[in-house]
Parts: structure tokens; sequence; C-alpha cells
């Protein structure tokens, strides 16, 4: 059965890049100028949400553009080694703490579910436990991280 599921996961997700391709360049306009900016601003249309954050990461504050910083959906990035170590860094513990408080969510609902089963109770605080457990973790490897790397050794991007 979960093969079904996936394989029409697969074939639907591909049907809707199909249908609905996104547009990766602009027409040119007739005086040869580019009307769009980096971020995604034409001018006769609305500004983007995220332009005065986009614009904050591509340009200086003169107008100038930033050498090797890109704004993507999980922020600004730099290819500047310190810069994309703290911005990886970040990425990293931001998506291993979201899946720690799933596993906290979903070890919460294995135990409100249990309706008395001692083996799913069990299941459920261990999951728990587990989930807090690494809870702990991340926050203690950012503190140990920070301590060693930027207090310590200092080395750029961990500060």
């Amino acid at each position: 059965m979960p093969k079904k599921i996936l394989s029409l996961f697969l074939v639907l997700s591909s049907l809707f890049f199909v249908f609905f391709q996104p547009a990766f360049a602009q027409a040119p306009s007739p005086t040869g100028q580019p009307t769009c900016d980096l971020c995604g601003w034409c001018v006769p249309n609305p500004q983007p949400q995220n332009w005065t954050q986009c614009r904050s990461c591509l340009y200086n504050t003169n107008g100038t553009p930033k050498p090797r910083t890109y704004f993507t959906v999980f922020g600004c990035l730099s290819t500047e080694p310190a810069a994309f170590v703290k911005s990886l860094l970040g990425i990293i513990f931001a998506v291993s703490g979201g899946i720690a408080f799933l596993a906290f969510l979903g070890g919460s609902a294995i135990v409100l579910t249990s309706a008395g089963d001692p083996e799913k109770l069990q299941s459920g605080k261990d999951t728990i436990t587990s989930a807090v457990f690494g809870i702990l973790l991340i926050l203690f490897s950012v503190f140990l991280l920070r301590v060693v790397g930027y207090d310590i050794l200092q080395i750029p991007g961990f500060g």
C-alpha cells in the first residue's frame, strides 16, 4: 500500500511541475535596460513581501552589490567561509531543533492515545524522553561551539 501512495505522490508532483512552471527569466525591455532587480521586483509590479530583507542581504547601504552573497529560501547565504559556516550551522540547528520538537509532539500524541496500553504508554514516554535529551543536546552543542569556537579558538563565523 505505501508503494502505491508513493507512486501516486510522485506522479502528482511531476504533473504539478509540468503544468505550473515558474518563470526564470524576464522578457527584454524595449530600452535594453533590465527592469527587474536581483530581488525579483519588476518596476510596474508591487514589491515582493521579502524585498527589504533581500535588499539588505544583497546590497550594501550605498547600493552597491555585496560580492558572493545570495538570498535563498533559507535566508541570506554567503560563500565567504566565516559567513557560510555561520549560516550552515544556523540551518542545521534549526532543522534538528524542529525535528526534536516534532518528536516530542509525536511522543505526547502516543501517550494521549495509548488508552491504558502499557507498551504504548512506555513507548510514548521513551519518545518524549529522547526528544527532551535531543533538545538539550542541541542547546549544549550550540553553547559548546560558541565557547570553544569563538571564545577560545577565535574562529570567525562562530560568534
